[in-house]
């Protein structure tokens, strides 16, 4: 009795049977085209991808890029090294000037005679002094150490002293 029911269904609605598979199937034959297009589309970008303009593939290219990133690593290492060795050395260099010039005598002639601090970063270092006179020349230097010397400093050698520290500070 199903079977009657079903044949004599199919046998009433065929051509609408017949019109919605054929319209089902032309659906799935356009889906199918648009998914070959799209995969052809996809598999020319891989190829690409996996082969890069010079012939040289995506591993080739992934490898030298990585060791291209662990030579800069290394280099970035040395140069890290090399720079705190010479901030180091910055360190006990000079980095504060003071000059004062000044006349020592009432009978010479101009500021011929000076006094010039140099410092390092910690105060550390030296003042000289050259007094210049008619008959001859002097010079001494004295040693500084945190900003302070062991020897008394006279007038113009703390003004030196002094310049030499605002120097640092700009």
């Amino acid at each position: 009795m199903v079977r009657e029911m079903l044949r004599l269904w199919l046998t009433q609605y065929s051509v609408e049977l017949f019109l919605f598979f054929s319209a089902l199937s032309l659906t799935l034959t356009a889906i199918c085209l648009i998914c070959l297009k799209k995969s052809a589309a996809l598999k020319s970008r891989y190829r690409a991808l996996m082969m890069g303009r010079e012939g040289i593939n995506i591993e080739e290219l992934l490898t030298r890029y990585g060791s291209m990133i662990s030579d800069g690593l290394r280099i970035q290492k040395v140069i890290e090294s090399r720079m705190r060795e010479i901030e180091r050395q910055l360190s006990d260099s000079i980095t504060g000037v003071g000059l004062v010039r000044f006349n020592a005598f009432q009978d010479t002639g101009s500021d011929l005679s000076f006094s010039l601090a140099l410092l390092d970063r910690k105060q550390n270092g030296v003042v000289l002094t050259s007094i210049f006179g008619r008959e001859d020349s002097r010079c001494y230097g004295k040693p500084i150490r945190g900003g302070l010397s062991s020897i008394q400093l006279s007038e113009e050698e703390m003004q030196a002293l002094s310049a030499a520290r605002m120097s640092m500070e700009h």
